[in-house]
């Protein structure tokens, strides 16, 4: 690779370039975002998602931990021999009190005869993949060698053959094999012997399917000293693997249970910065409501939420949307962040001080909605937002306005509030914001600062704004705001305002997929508060294995449905949530809600592509393009996996396009942030209201084989049901020449 060797005297000793931190003081006479100061960008993409559990390719990096030498400055460091062919380095650093110093050196490891297997990265389900046999006799003697092949959980790769390799002799077998009927992770052998020679390698490859997972929950009540066993028919519909998830979860309320959620949650797909604080609201109330004392440490989950967040906050206090210093995350965004990392700071989990005082002085300007802030927020929506520029500078205003009411709530979340600012927004501008989460935030930082009265009025107010809906806002939805004000009423002590709201959540949750984050997280702090308040419940749970509550909702995760048995052993009925999470059996077809997207498959010269007639080596350009039908804005995402045969070599831009060889795909959309996987390409990025889309990305065929080949998905992220998918095929690549 790359990596540079460590170097403690270049580190101690060299010499090094001062850092600059500049202001464009003339800038802010044209634009005041600005002003910000500058940041230095570092780190890779932040889409998110779950990718791969492992592939075949094998990497070596071993680590001896700190060694003491002898009195003669001499060591003998013994590691494990690596299962690899090829250049290794050894890098090692030595100090002492006075000295310091470095070295490195080129290693060559491989065995008398090489023996590898070339697979694909992954496989699906009725896949007929190649292998390919690589057998060279570097230094063995010669004589015949006998190679066996075999596949592991569902896979066949049975094959026996024994070749005459002479000194240097080099061969390339090819061995057909046949992918599982299920989804899982299974292993591929091969064992090769002869004269004085034995060696046995073991490559894992997983088989996924080429569209994602849902979320299905069952509700039900469940009478005093009734017991239940799950039927096994639930998982009917689902793939076989190790992917499927069936959890059984009770809640005193009718309709209302937040395990859904929390499991829909905790696979959410994507990861901007909303999306990852959504995502951690539930483990931010694990540590109180388990009972087990493994779980009563911040879960891993949770500090490496902080961690990336913590990553994309700028100099300035400012948190980005997908990397730090982005620009592309609203001021109320960084409202939700900021309240988010306080109450982790609360609950224990590990956020600098440094950073919530950074965080704070940001929210301190954004504050004030009709004030100049410097800070790197997107504190102006693009003319394009709306339909008509004009419409777009109104929801600027109201962004702002809903932004600054955020920030007093969480400036005074944090001690540090503005009582008179908050007082005048009650008394002048209540009246003039239609959105009542924005007047639940002012109503909680009143309570917070002691002024009851005022707090109770506002929140009066708030109930009375419900329903409203606002189609500039991707977060907005009246589901939302029911959740949050719930959820501040609870916490600001009014009671018996959130009781009187919490019957309207009956049925919110019977499809979780249908949900947006924030309305995921919002009605996951509902039901914190909600559970918290109903008291303990009573099951006696049997053959099942305990989970970490979700907001207070006990949960239980079942292996074998005909071994679990829950019996209600309180004195009032109990509503019971079973929630399975799988990928259906069904492969999805073509579809379009609000969206449209196809895939086209171009050669380097423009002109079309056989995809049953591909060769191994040949490379093809993958366009995908689509447009919104939406007439307002939306956070576009892109999700595009690969055939098993397709490994992406580069992606294109829109200069590729424009100014460069490939002039036929068009104008091509510059995404915000992009990634090419093992399995998959994805990409996101801010889609205007009735706008063309266009991405596209460089694909070699690596593999020979005959392979599903998925659709690709189009989704509004903050309206899921506004989605589309292309019409899925199948994919033949030959072996290539040689």
């Amino acid at each position: 690779t790359r990596q540079a060797s460590p170097d403690p005297v270049a580190w101690y000793f060299g010499k090094r370039a001062l850092t600059v931190d500049y202001r464009d003081d003339y800038g802010r006479l044209l634009d005041p975002n600005l002003g910000a100061p500058a940041n230095v960008n570092f780190g890779g993409d932040e889409l998110g998602g779950e990718g791969l559990t492992t592939t075949p390719i094998k990497t070596v990096a071993l680590w001896s931990g700190v060694v003491t030498t002898g009195l003669d400055g001499k060591a003998v460091i013994k590691l494990p021999a690596a299962d690899f062919n090829g250049e290794l380095r050894i890098m090692a650093v030595a100090w002492t009190d006075e000295a310091v110093g470095s070295t490195s050196t080129p290693l060559t490891v491989r065995q008398p005869v090489i023996a590898d297997l070339n697979l694909p990265r992954f496989l699906a389900p009725g896949d007929t993949a190649t292998a390919i046999l690589e057998l060279h006799n570097v230094a063995g003697a010669p004589g015949n060698y006998d190679a066996t092949t075999s596949g592991t959980n569902g896979i066949r790769a049975a094959f026996h053959k024994v070749f005459n390799l002479l000194r240097n002799a080099r061969i390339a077998q090819f061995i057909p094999f046949n992918a599982p009927t299920r989804t899982g992770v299974g292993e591929i052998s091969v064992h090769v012997t002869g004269p004085s020679f034995d060696t046995t390698k073991t490559y894992p490859i997983q088989t996924r399917l080429g569209w994602g997972p849902v979320t299905r929950a069952y509700m039900d009540a469940q009478r005093p000293g009734e017991a239940y066993t799950p039927p096994a028919a639930l998982l009917s519909e689902m793939a076989g693997g190790s992917d499927v998830n069936l959890q059984v979860s009770y809640s005193p309320f009718r309709g209302f249970d937040p395990a859904p959620i929390a499991l829909s949650l905790a696979r959410y797909p994507y990861g901007c910065t909303e999306q990852v604080v959504s995502a951690a609201l539930p483990l931010l109330y694990a540590q109180e409501l388990t009972r087990d004392r493994r779980l009563a440490q911040t879960p891993a989950a949770l500090s490496d939420a902080i961690g990336r967040l913590l990553d994309r906050q700028t100099l300035d206090g400012a948190f980005g949307l997908w990397r730090v210093g982005d620009g592309e995350a609203d001021a109320w965004l960084g409202a939700y962040t900021t309240d988010f990392m306080i109450e982790a700071q609360r609950r224990g989990a590990p956020v600098p001080q440094e950073a919530i005082d950074r965080a704070l002085a940001a929210m301190r300007q954004i504050s004030r909605a009709d004030a100049f802030a410097s800070v790197a927020y997107r504190l102006e929506y693009p003319g394009w937002w709306m339909a008509t520029a004009d419409a777009s500078k109104q929801a600027t205003e109201r962004m702002r306005s809903r932004a600054a009411a955020y920030a007093l709530y969480v400036l005074a979340k944090s001690g540090r509030g503005d009582l008179a600012r908050l007082r005048w927004w009650h008394d002048v501008q209540l009246n003039n914001e239609p959105s009542p989460l924005a007047r639940a935030h002012i109503a909680a930082g009143l309570a917070l600062m002691g002024d009851h009265a005022r707090a109770q009025s506002a929140f009066r107010k708030a109930v009375a704004a419900l329903g409203y809906r606002e189609p500039s806002d991707w977060y907005q939805s009246p589901l939302r705001d029911l959740a949050g004000i719930i959820a501040l009423a609870y916490e600001s002590g009014e009671t018996e305002i959130g009781r009187s709201l919490q019957a309207r959540l009956e049925n919110s949750v019977r499809d979780p997929d249908a949900l947006n984050t924030q309305e995921q997280g919002r009605l996951l702090q509902a039901a914190y508060y909600m559970m918290k308040a109903a008291g303990p419940i009573r099951i006696t749970a049997t053959g099942v294995v305990g989970m970490t509550p979700a907001a207070g909702a006990p949960r239980w995760a079942v292996v074998r449905p005909a071994d679990a048995r829950f019996v209600n052993s309180g004195a009032g009925t109990l509503w019971r949530t079973v929630t399975v999470r799988g990928t259906p059996v069904a492969s999805p077809g073509a579809s379009s809600n609000g969206l449209q997207v196809s895939k086209t498959y171009y050669s380097f010269t423009g002109g079309p592509v056989d995809l049953r007639g591909l060769k191994q080596g040949d490379r093809v350009i993958v366009l995908i393009s689509g447009r919104s039908l939406q007439a307002r804005s939306m956070q576009l995402a892109i999700n595009d996996a690969l055939p098993a045969g397709f490994e992406i070599e580069t992606t294109l831009g829109p200069d590729d396009a424009q100014s460069g060889p490939f002039r036929f795909l068009g104008q091509l959309t510059s995404p915000d942030v992009s990634e090419q996987r093992d399995d998959r390409y994805v990409a996101a990025t801010d889609l205007a209201g009735e706008t063309s889309f266009a991405f596209a990305y460089v694909a070699r065929a690596v593999n020979p084989g005959d392979f599903y080949l998925p659709g690709v998905e189009a989704v509004d992220m903050y309206h899921p049901q506004v989605s589309a998918r292309s019409a899925a095929d199948r994919m033949i690549v030959a072996a290539g020449a040689g």
